[in-house]
């Protein structure tokens, strides 16, 4: 993905940092370089070990299981097809919206940016559980009240089909392009679509014209995040695809992990395949960006300003209603409905309706309880570590001058190029091989948690730690304060709103994520995202969806008191 512009060199001894450069660049360095080095390094052995699957180390290597995914092409075919048609998909629903929202004079842009925001937080579990109960050929609400009001013998829509998976996995990661193309959108020169009106340019034609080229450095950032999240996606293809038989590489290693005896190297040769997909696609988009110049900020003051669109509002008002209505009313809505069934069929008589599902999985049920409580613990961990972490580690890059501050950065964002379930797998080996007895405890799944989520805390807090300016930390240094001090009167108390909002998108992220801790809870400590899999699992719709509900619930909570407690509106 690009990176920040580098700063302009500094004097020697112009930065409060750069005296002690070395603990802070070397040793979160060789921190990451193990949490991440090793796992791989056993991934990649068991990936090539043809002799017993449970050793470790193998006792005997070759290309046996890389040959034996000649006969499953099918697995790591689904995945392409739906990681770049949901790439697509979402990419396109992010570029309108973000236009939208940032570049329009539609009416309500403020709440919905907002409620546009929402889904991601949500994630794709939730999205899975809630379109399974809405486009079911079958029972499904949409195809139920098509037919009553038609009178047609056949489905609507059929949402376990390859189409349907593509649709909810691109809308529930749409919010993620929407924010990165609409942040390049908001510092873009209207200049330059000024001198396209003037000769002669209508509104539509600027935008695809001058306002699409230049995004594209953020539409490509856009698009190699949902690729690269989309290539691992679990949760969606795993719910919608299983009815259908549509298996991807994610789900098949998981139901190599579970099988009796388990296939470690297989599993481990497909997540290999995963990661080199994922590398391709790095390398394709650093390749396109090279040599060229995107530059869309002038060195002059300037106000962004909404383009009018006149009679066009409507049209696009209407477009943002859809998306907001598809990817979060009508989703929480079907899981709001399904959790007061008294069964798993959906039934439209009030009689027949009940809040013990509710009872039963906040207070009766013992493993949905703790899952609760470990999610809240796991939230809050993840959320004050990773923010720590990130904030020091974006210090070291920006505000040192090591040379190895280049090469942390990169390191920093490395567990982005692995799909999250590839990186459980391998940290779940590790944690068998270490000799502390780590597997099923809660700081197992807290580490994990700590680096999948490290380059998304990281790409944070680096926003707002280039936006202060030097001049403050150096004054209160020219006035005799210790580094130290000036971190925590200066540095600290100007990064309050990027904190509370960094730390509040980890708490969502870690409450709802599945693949990460699929491998590393147990029995022992159950985790919500994959509770709520168990649940669904198992057959239960009507309590699932209000596990799922009370998780969403526990999002929509954070995201709004982290917003109220900033005072201001915080973006995620």
């Amino acid at each position: 993905m690009p990176v920040l512009a580098e700063e302009p060199a500094a004097p020697v001894g112009a930065s409060i940092w750069s005296a002690r450069v070395g603990p802070q660049v070397w040793v979160p360095l060789v921190l990451l370089f193990g949490a991440l080095g090793y796992p791989f390094f056993l991934l990649v052995t068991s990936a090539f070990n043809v002799g017993d699957p449970q050793a470790l180390p193998p006792v005997k290597y070759g290309f046996d299981n890389f040959f034996g995914l000649l006969d499953h092409l099918d697995w790591i075919g689904n995945s392409l097809i739906l990681a770049s048609g949901g790439t697509a998909l979402g990419i396109t629903i992010g570029i309108v919206l973000a236009w939208i929202i940032h570049r329009t004079n539609m009416p309500g842009r403020g709440l919905f940016e907002v409620l546009i925001a929402i889904p991601y937080p949500l994630g794709p579990l939730v999205g899975a559980l809630a379109w399974s109960q809405l486009g079911s050929p079958h029972d499904g609400l949409i195809n139920r009240l098509y037919i009553w009001l038609t009178g047609a013998g056949h489905p609507l829509i059929n949402i376990y089909s390859l189409p349907g998976i593509i649709f909810v996995a691109a809308i529930f990661e749409a919010p993620v392009a929407v924010l990165i193309i609409g942040a390049a959108m908001q510092q873009m020169d209207p200049a330059l679509e000024e001198c396209s009106s003037i000769f002669g340019g209508g509104k539509l034609r600027t935008a695809f014209r001058v306002t699409l080229p230049l995004m594209l450095p953020a539409i490509l950032s856009a698009a190699l995040f949902l690729f690269t999240s989309m290539i691992g996606a679990f949760a969606i293809p795993t719910i919608l695809g299983t009815s259908s038989r549509f298996y991807v590489a994610t789900s098949a290693i998981y139901v190599l992990m579970q099988g009796y005896p388990p296939n470690y190297p297989l599993a481990a040769a497909l997540g290999l395949v995963l990661i080199a997909f994922t590398g391709v696609a790095v390398w394709l988009v650093q390749r396109v960006l090279r040599g060229r110049s995107y530059a869309v900020i002038s060195g002059r003051n300037y106000r962004p300003r909404p383009v009018n669109m006149r009679g066009w509002i409507w049209l696009l008002f209407a477009i943002t209603c859809l998306y907001t209505l598809v990817s979060l009313v009508l989703p929480l809505g079907a899981l709001a409905f399904a959790s007061i069934q008294i069964g798993s069929a959906l039934n439209l008589n009030p009689a027949l309706w009940t809040l013990k599902n509710y009872t039963y999985v906040l207070f009766d049920f013992p493993t949905t309880r703790q899952a609760i409580l470990n999610s809240l613990i796991l939230g809050v961990g993840t959320g004050t570590i990773g923010v720590v972490c990130a904030t020091l580690i974006a210090v070291a890059v920006h505000r040192s001058r090591s040379a190895g501050r280049q090469l942390l950065e990169q390191v920093t964002m490395l567990p982005q190029a692995f799909p999250r379930l590839i990186f459980a797998f391998g940290f779940f080996w590790m944690v068998l091989t270490l000799p502390i007895p780590l597997y099923g405890t809660l700081l197992a799944v807290l580490l994990a948690y700590i680096i999948v989520f490290l380059p998304l805390a990281y790409r944070c807090m680096s926003g707002v730690v280039v936006q202060i300016d030097r001049a403050l930390e150096e004054a209160a240094r020219i006035s005799g304060a210790t580094p130290a001090r000036v971190m925590r009167t200066i540095t600290v108390p100007l990064l309050r709103s990027g904190v509370l909002a960094t730390w509040a998108l980890l708490f969502m992220v870690s409450v709802r994520e599945v693949s990460a801790s699929l491998f590393l809870s147990s029995a022992s400590t159950p985790v919500l995202g994959p509770a709520i899999f168990s649940f669904w699992d198992s057959g239960g719709l009507s309590r699932v969806s209000a596990l799922a509900l009370v998780q969403a619930v526990i999002i929509l909570i954070a995201l709004f008191a982290v917003r109220r407690l900033s005072g201001r509106e915080v973006r995620f």
